[in-house]
C-alpha cells in the first residue's frame, strides 16, 4: 500500500514538518510505503486552472496523489486555517477532475494541524476535512490537533525529540495513521 504525505511550513524547524516526518515512520511501521511532500516541494506556483503547462513539482505531486491508496496531510495553523502553501497543494489536485475515480475518491485522507494552540489548530483540521471532502476523499474519523508552544523555543533536534517523546500526542498520531492504513489496505483488497 502507498501513502502520500503532504505537509509542514517553510519555516526553518517546522513542527509541522516534524509531525508529518513522525507519520511517515509511523506509516512505515504499519507496512506502507510513504512518499513525503514537505513544504519545500509544495512550494508550488499557484494553481491555474486551464493551463497548459505545469511545473515539474506540481506534476510529481499530482502523480504521488493518483498513485496514492491514502493521504496523510499535516498543516501548520496560519491565522485559524491551514496554510496558502497546503491548500494551493491541494487545489492541485483539479488535475485529477478526470481520472476515474475523479479526484481522491476511493482514497482515506488523514488529517493534522500544528498551531499556538489546539483550539486554532482544530480549526485548520476543520478546513483540512471540507477541503478534502471536496475532493471527494474519505476522511478518517480521527484527526490530530498540536499545541506547538511547548517545541517553538527549542532547536530543531530538541523539537522533535520533544515531540517524539510526548506520549499522547504519539498516541494520537498513530491511531489516525492507523485508520489511514487499515482503510487503504482493505479498499485496496476490494479493488482487486
Amino acid at each position: 500500500m502507498e501513502l502520500a504525505l503532504l505537509g509542514g511550513s517553510l519555516r526553518p524547524g517546522s513542527a509541522s514538518e516534524a509531525v508529518l516526518h513522525l507519520c511517515a515512520g509511523l506509516a512505515a511501521g504499519h507496512g506502507a510505503r510513504t512518499t513525503v511532500h514537505t513544504a519545500a516541494d509544495l512550494d508550488l506556483p499557484l494553481y491555474r486552472p486551464g493551463a497548459l503547462h505545469r511545473a515539474p513539482a506540481a506534476r510529481k505531486l499530482v502523480e504521488t496523489l493518483r498513485r496514492a491508496d491514502g493521504v496523510i496531510i499535516v498543516s501548520p495553523t496560519y491565522h485559524g486555517g491551514m496554510s496558502g502553501l497546503i491548500k494551493n497543494a491541494l487545489d492541485h489536485a483539479e488535475e485529477l477532475a478526470h481520472d476515474r475515480p475523479a479526484y481522491l475518491d476511493g482514497k482515506v485522507v488523514g488529517v493534522a494541524a500544528v498551531g499556538w494552540s489546539e483550539h486554532g489548530a482544530a480549526t485548520a483540521v476543520s478546513a483540512l476535512r471540507t477541503t478534502v471532502q471536496s475532493l471527494r476523499g474519505w476522511v478518517a474519523p480521527m484527526a490530530v490537533t498540536v499545541d506547538a508552544t511547548g517545541v517553538a523555543a527549542l532547536d530543531v533536534p530538541s523539537a522533535r525529540a520533544a515531540l517524539r517523546a510526548d506520549a499522547r500526542l504519539m498516541r494520537r498520531l498513530d491511531i489516525l495513521v492507523g485508520q489511514v492504513t487499515d482503510f487503504a489496505d482493505r479498499h485496496a483488497r476490494l479493488s482487486v
